[in-house]
């Protein structure tokens, strides 16, 4: 069960860190547009999985100990 965690552990990781690169990309095109409101949301958005994959190493860290 602990290597199914650590799996799904790193695919929870994985998805967070693609969910913000798109968002990433989801703002440059939105600046490209001058949607700047749009570019906010997405940068915000960015920061979130950003913020959530940190969280998340820590408290796995955090456990470690």
């Amino acid at each position: 069960a602990v290597m199914a965690d650590n799996k799904l552990a790193e695919l929870i990781d994985k998805r967070r860190e693609l969910a913000a690169r798109l968002a990433g990309v989801e703002a440059e095109i939105a600046l490209a547009l001058g949607d700047r409101d749009g570019a906010r949301k997405h940068l915000e958005e960015m920061k979130a999985q950003t913020l959530a994959r940190h969280a998340a190493k820590f408290a796995a860290w955090e456990a470690g100990h």
